[in-house]
């Protein structure tokens, strides 16, 4: 990065040579407040001035402690990469395998967890502080996907893609600190223990039925023929743009991409993007409004098309994984917190508590008809929805691999759960 990296476990010491335990707190409380304010707002749209104003200090008195904004975001994330080794390590004291999986998974959502930020886009980062963090995310994820594999070699966890299941497990977590601000506050947070029994147990009451989706999610593609219908042209650029530009902000995160960039992957010149965009966030806006649509697009086909309760989720949850893994690509839920005006970040909010409800509908009908076991399906509804989406940012690490594969292991995840039976 071309400057000192301040790491979190590097703090003042004494004449004595001991750790001043005052700074230790000072950086622990400014880092803690950074990142609830990055889960709840998105990294961009966080500034040094609002942590320093939501901490109580003055901005100056940042300084003392992180460099600059770039070296707050790093601190954050190489803070949340040691919390989880720390979750891992905890875990690790259990006897049986998927009870070190299940303690890992309390652990990362118990309440104190919301004190650590959310890696959400890495490329925020320069190359030094970013390959820190990648490399500590990546001995975690190897880490959990040992304790999985164990698990199956010993007969206590059921056959299956450890490699898949030790990246879901953590999104489905991050999705869950993030997404209390999508919830409603009155009906409590995410039950850790609740979560812990659906990845043991799944959600089928009877786990040996299989599920096979007949749909596929590329037929929602505004391009597609049959959905296109006598559209335009124009209409057709400006879904290629949004394609795009989603794909890119999924895969790389809002701050990391330009316009430029959108036209590059393309093969367009930026003058051409322009002529269909008034600028970036205009893009982000509208690949939002795409995002939201398919999402609702993909619930009305489970409503359509799935018989039971059961189904309806399995549906929603296949078409979510199959089109993050695919070209289509709606925008990741968290994306948009980024960068849009707080009047549309309260409606944004206001459609994906909607979302969550109508899924959350789908898992209580299927309580009420016997194809779901009953359970707390408020916070299974969230867990669910975090699986699919940072598929685009670490599915290339397992390539290859079909969406289909994909959506598949996910499906079985929440069907049957880990624990071999």
């Amino acid at each position: 990065m071309g400057r000192k990296l301040t790491l979190v476990h590097d703090v003042a010491l004494t004449p004595t040579g001991r750790r001043s335990a005052k700074r230790i707190s000072k950086r622990d409380g400014i880092l803690a407040t950074a990142a609830m304010l990055f889960n709840e707002q998105g990294v961009a749209g966080v500034s040094l001035g609002e942590v320093a104003k939501a901490q109580g200090v003055g901005r100056a008195s940042l300084y003392h402690y992180v460099a600059d904004r770039e070296d707050l975001i790093f601190q954050c994330f190489l803070r949340s990469c040691e919390a989880e080794t720390e979750r891992l390590d905890l875990a690790a004291e259990a006897a049986r395998p998927l009870d070190r999986v299940l303690q890992y998974l309390r652990e990362s959502l118990a309440p104190e967890a919301a004190q650590h930020a959310v890696i959400t886009d890495l490329a925020i980062l320069s190359g030094e502080a970013r390959s820190i963090v990648q490399k500590a995310r990546a001995r975690n994820t190897q880490r959990l996907a040992s304790m999985i594999g164990d698990g199956i070699e010993a007969g206590d966890i059921r056959p299956c893609d450890e490699q898949i299941v030790a990246r879901v497990l953590p999104a489905m977590v991050s999705y869950g600190l993030m997404a209390r601000q999508w919830m409603d506050p009155t009906g409590g947070g995410i039950d850790p223990e609740a979560v812990a029994d659906f990845v043991a147990y799944g959600s089928a009451a009877d786990p040996g039925v299989d599920f096979d989706c007949a749909l596929n999610a590329e037929s929602f593609s505004r391009l597609h023929a049959a959905t296109f219908g006598r559209k335009s042209l124009n209409d057709m650029r400006i879904e290629q743009i949004l394609m795009m530009g989603s794909k890119l902000f999924n895969e790389r995160g809002y701050d990391a991409v330009s316009l430029e960039d959108v036209a590059a992957a393309l093969g367009a010149t930026r003058g051409a993007i322009y002529h269909y965009l008034d600028d970036k966030e205009d893009l982000l806006r509208r690949c939002s409004e795409r995002g939201h649509e398919l999402y609702e697009a993909f619930i009305n086909a489970a409503d359509a098309h799935g018989r039971t309760g059961l189904e309806k989720t399995a549906i929603v949850s296949h078409l979510n994984s199959q089109a993050q893994a695919g070209s289509l690509q709606p925008l990741a839920a968290w994306m948009a917190m980024d960068a849009l005006s707080p009047a549309q970040r309260q409606r944004y909010r206001q459609r994906m508590r909607g979302l969550l409800a109508r899924t959350e509908q789908f898992a209580e009908q299927g309580v009420q008809d016997g194809s779901r076991r009953a359970h707390d399906v408020r916070s299974i509804t969230v867990a669910r929805a975090g699986a699919y989406l940072w598929i685009p940012k670490w599915k290339p690490e397992l390539e290859p691999i079909t969406e289909r594969y994909l959506a598949d292991e996910i499906v079985a995840l929440f069907h049957k759960g880990l624990a071999a039976r």
